[in-house]
């Protein structure tokens, strides 16, 4: 059995302070009732089952009688536990407290301590796995190979169905606990999921259950998930089911599988968009560990495109109108690792870097009650944070505005230079005029060149600095020629009225440096392109 499976043993707070989540929202439907579980019986013989336990608590030292008696009395805990109700308050004691029967004395003492209230018991050794490990191990050694798979992907359903109960999954712990009698091996797990197609909305709940079931099963699982979360309609659905629990709990014990990695990050992207659920889902996911366990991914696999591209995804989504999440993320170098993604040679990846930088920029918002105090200190400390960001952003792009870069990572540099001409910070990088009318004379025509080109010298000659800024900016632009190539990409792309509108913006900025500056655009034909412009859109009156 794989020897690093801990699922259900994390301490995660699950709601923000002051919120709970757990409720549902005003436009949500009614809380999920209780249903009741049907009871599991198994086929295993009880003589086998007692048997096995007792060669395991034989084959134990001499001299660790402890150590065999706090197995025999779990491993009979979760047996006496599985006919479990929903209902049933003795048999979720049962769950709960297996891992604390050490001994006798210990078992014995739960009865007096319940009067006390659980507040008093002390934290004890989680020996689950190991007892797990030790269990199946007897089973194997006895040559019962299937035996063993089957009990090891058995308890953990219990288990896992146990946590998610408790939880108020009550519809995955059902699930987990009437599948578990079925679980004899990997395939018999995951038959189901080898023609999983995104119409396939019947097969969410038992794809999500089989999240917890060990680091095969879950890669399996997850790929099935993503392909169900595809549909939009089907994301709150799979939310219910418990499948943004389930998927940060895989990826953050699964660390090391970059199937499993790439799966996990595109089911979170997606449950966190699109849907009803999605901003509730976005505040739980960081609760959850989701934002760390995305970072991680990326630097365990900044090689795999497929884990790079759906991490920077999760990033963007989880951050989207989310300022606690851009606030995490930022706090755990997500920044500095999306600057990094800019230059993957994927397009796909460099673009979603792009837009996931574009998405912490809420970061300073405020987005808790409390006092005005409170609120300001919280946003000032947060905009110098950024600003450091950008800045470092800035001069990071401007570098490698100068290197040899594909046209796929041009375009996602020149978009998030964009996003850092927000920042009164650009007017320390008025170098950047010249590489950028560089770009749009490499480009012509190209829209994703063409237009954030504009957007950014537009920004920078236009009057928002406190000083001069603007006006050497208009300089630089009337030095390296900038006019012949701005006038140019408006006869190029005629139809696209953003385009125009930023391109008349420059074309304003500059023509009020001088008459020298009016001379050049008479002869760069700037008149009948503007009159061009004004025909075609007579109903654009800013235009």
């Amino acid at each position: 059995p794989p020897p690093n499976v801990q699922f259900g043993r994390e301490e995660v707070e699950w709601d923000p302070p002051g919120a709970d989540l757990n409720q549902p929202d005003e436009d949500e439907e009614a809380e999920f009732g209780r249903p009741q579980m049907q009871e599991v019986h198994h086929k295993d013989p009880e003589t086998n089952s007692r048997a096995a336990k007792d060669k395991l608590a034989a084959e134990e030292p001499t001299d660790d009688l402890q150590r065999a008696e706090v197995l025999y009395r779990r491993m009979l805990a979760w047996r006496g536990a599985d006919g479990f109700q929903a209902g049933n308050e003795v048999d979720q004691t049962i769950f709960k407290k297996s891992s604390s029967y050490r001994s006798v004395e210990s078992s014995t003492w739960l009865s007096h301590s319940a009067k006390l209230g659980d507040s008093h018991m002390g934290m004890e050794e989680d020996a689950w796995r190991a007892a797990m490990d030790k269990l199946a191990a007897a089973h194997e050694s006895a040559g019962d190979v299937e035996r063993a798979e089957s009990l090891y992907l058995r308890m953990l359903a219990w288990r896992e169905g146990a946590d998610q109960f408790q939880a108020g999954n009550y519809e995955v712990g059902q699930t987990l606990f009437k599948k578990s009698s079925t679980y004899r091996s990997v395939e018999d797990a995951t038959w189901f999921l080898h023609n999983v197609k995104p119409d396939d909305g019947h097969m969410g709940m038992e794809a999500v259950a089989l999240l917890a079931l060990g680091e095969e099963i879950a890669a399996k699982a997850a790929i099935a998930v993503w392909t169900l979360a595809l549909r939009a309609s089907q994301r709150e659905q799979l939310t219910k089911a418990g499948a943004l629990e389930l998927t940060a709990k895989a990826i953050a014990f699964h660390s090391n599988n970059p199937e499993l990695q790439a799966a996990g990050a595109g089911v979170l992207r997606l449950l966190c968009s699109g849907h009803r659920l999605a901003q509730r889902n976005r505040r739980r996911v960081i609760f959850l560990g989701g934002a760390e366990s995305i970072l991680n991914a990326i630097q365990t696999f900044p090689d795999d495109c497929e884990v790079m591209r759906e991490a920077c995804g999760a990033l963007r989504a989880m951050a989207h109108k989310n300022p606690v999440g851009a606030r995490r993320i930022i706090e755990n170098d997500g920044f500095k690792y999306c600057m990094e993604a800019l230059e993957y040679p994927d397009d796909s990846v460099s673009s979603l870097a792009s837009k996931a930088i574009g998405a912490l920029q809420c970061a300073a918002e405020v987005d808790f009650r409390g006092t005005d105090a409170q609120a300001e200190n919280l946003q000032a400390v947060w905009e110098a944070r950024l600003r450091e960001e950008r800045e470092a952003g800035m001069r990071a792009c401007c570098e490698k505005l100068r290197g040899p870069l594909t046209t796929g990572v041009l375009e996602a540099i020149l978009a998030t230079i964009c996003i850092f001409m927000e920042d009164p910070v650009r007017y320390k990088f008025l170098n950047i005029v010249q590489p950028v009318v560089v770009c749009m004379q490499m480009f012509p025509g190209n829209p994703r060149i063409q237009v954030p080109s504009c957007q950014i010298l537009l920004s920078l000659t236009s009057n928002g600095s406190l000083g001069n800024e603007h006006e050497e900016a208009i300089q630089k632009f009337a030095k390296c020629c900038g006019i012949s190539p701005l006038v140019q990409a408006m006869k190029d792309l005629p139809c696209n009225l953003h385009l125009q509108r930023l391109a008349m913006g420059v074309l304003g900025n500059f023509l009020s440096g001088g008459d020298m500056n009016k001379t050049a655009a008479a002869r760069a034909t700037a008149i009948p392109t503007l009159i061009t412009a004004m025909q075609r859109f007579k109903k654009e009156a800013d235009l």
